[in-house]
C-alpha cells in the first residue's frame, strides 16, 4: 500500500487479533505496531508475528509521529477518550463500534476529525459484507420494490457479554445494518427487554427493538444472549420481492423470493408465489474489505462508507432505544443532532 508508513492497533483482545491479522496481511508485519497493557497478549502477538512492533502504553502510539493511523479495539467505555486523543494528534482513526457512549461525545469527535482533516471510520462490519452489498444493490435498483419493513434476529447463547449490555454490542451491528439497507431517516424507537443474568448490573440480556423511519418504513430486531440458536439473519420485505440475508449459512447467504401480495381488483388480495433464487456471490472476508477500505480512504482523502456520521447515526438510535427501555418501552424520538 503506497503512502502508508505505519499503522497501530490499540487493543489485542478477541476482536483486535483479527484486525492485527488483516492489517499485517495488507501492509506487512513490519508496518504494524500493536499496543496492549496486557503483557501476555503482546507476547502472544510476538509469537504469531515476529516482525510486528509492540508497545505497552497507548501514549507511545499517540505521540509517535511516524504512525499516521490508529485502529482502536478496546472496551467501548474507552472509545471516546482514545479516539479524541488520536484525532487530536492528527491521526486517522478506525474505531470499534460504538463510536462513543454519548451522542454529544460522538458529535465532538466528528468536529475534531473535520478540524484535523483526519479520516474517522467506525467498524460497522456488516456494511462490508459481500452479500449485504448485493442486497443493498437490489434494494437501490428497485428490484424489491418499495420497502415495507425489515426484520432481524441476532441471537446467541455462547458468548455472554460481560462489559456491555446487548444494545451496545449486538445492537450496534444490527442498527448499522438497518440504517445501511433502509437508507432513510430514523424518527422513533421503541425498545423493550429483560434483565435475567445481569439484574444487579442493570443490563438487558434480551431486547426487542423497533425503529420507525420516514415514509412509515419500520425495522424490527430481536437481540438476545439467551437463545438456543445462534442466529444472524435479516429479512427485507418489499412490494415486489423479499430477501433474506443469513450470515450463518456457510455459502448461500442471500436468498431472493419472488413472492408478494397484490390487490385483486375486487377489494381483496392475491398472494403471488414465484421463484426463489440465490445470487452467486464471491465472498471475501468482511473485515479484510473493511480494513482495505480504511487504508484507501485516508490515502485518497475520501470519506469511508462507515464514517463518523454513520457512527453518530447509529448512536442516536441506540440512545433512543436506551431511553425507551428506561421508560418502560415507550416510543422515543430520535435526537435531531448533526455535527454541524
Amino acid at each position: 500500500m503506497g503512502g502508508v508508513d505505519k499503522l497501530a492497533v490499540i487493543g489485542a483482545g478477541k476482536w483486535g487479533k483479527y484486525l492485527v491479522r488483516n492489517f499485517s496481511e495488507l501492509l506487512g508485519q513490519s508496518n504494524v505496531t500493536v499496543c496492549d497493557s496486557n503483557q501476555e497478549r503482546l507476547e502472544e502477538v510476538k509469537r504469531d508475528y515476529q516482525e510486528i512492533d509492540t508497545a505497552g502504553r497507548c501514549d507511545e502510539i499517540i505521540e509517535d509521529r511516524s504512525i499516521p493511523a490508529v485502529v482502536i479495539s478496546t472496551p467501548g467505555t474507552t472509545h471516546f477518550e482514545l479516539t479524541k486523543r488520536a484525532l487530536g494528534a492528527g491521526k486517522h482513526v478506525l474505531v470499534e463500534r460504538p463510536l462513543a457512549k454519548k451522542v454529544s461525545n460522538a458529535v465532538k469527535l466528528l468536529k475534531l476529525a473535520r478540524e484535523k482533516d483526519s479520516t474517522l471510520m467506525v467498524d460497522h462490519l456488516l456494511e462490508y459484507h459481500s452479500a449485504v452489498e448485493v442486497l443493498d444493490e437490489k434494494i437501490e435498483s428497485g428490484e424489491l420494490g418499495d420497502i415495507y419493513y425489515v426484520h432481524g434476529q441476532r441471537l446467541d447463547l455462547e458468548d455472554l457479554e460481560t462489559e456491555e449490555d446487548i444494545l451496545w454490542s449486538l445492537g450496534s451491528q444490527e442498527v448499522s445494518l438497518m440504517l445501511y439497507l433502509i437508507n432513510k431517516e430514523p424518527k422513533e424507537v421503541t425498545a423493550d427487554g429483560g434483565r435475567y443474568l445481569e439484574r444487579e448490573k442493570g443490563r438487558e440480556d434480551a431486547v426487542f427493538l423497533t425503529v420507525e423511519f420516514e415514509d412509515g418504513v419500520k425495522a424490527h430486531s430481536h437481540l438476545s444472549w439467551l437463545d438456543p440458536h445462534k442466529t444472524r439473519r435479516m429479512t427485507v420485505v418489499g412490494s415486489k420481492k423479499m430477501a433474506t440475508f443469513d450470515d450463518m449459512e456457510s455459502r448461500n447467504k442471500l436468498w431472493i423470493f419472488d413472492k408478494g401480495a397484490e390487490e385483486s381488483g375486487e377489494g381483496g388480495f392475491n398472494v403471488r408465489y414465484g421463484d426463489v433464487y440465490i445470487p452467486n456471490i464471491s465472498l471475501e472476508e468482511p473485515m479484510k474489505k473493511m480494513c482495505r477500505h480504511f487504508l484507501h480512504s485516508f490515502e485518497n482523502g475520501t470519506e469511508p462508507r462507515s464514517d463518523g456520521k454513520d457512527g453518530l447515526n447509529v448512536l442516536k438510535v441506540l440512545d433512543a432505544a436506551r431511553r425507551s427501555l428506561k421508560n418502560g418501552g415507550k416510543p422515543t424520538i430520535v435526537m435531531n443532532v448533526e455535527a454541524g
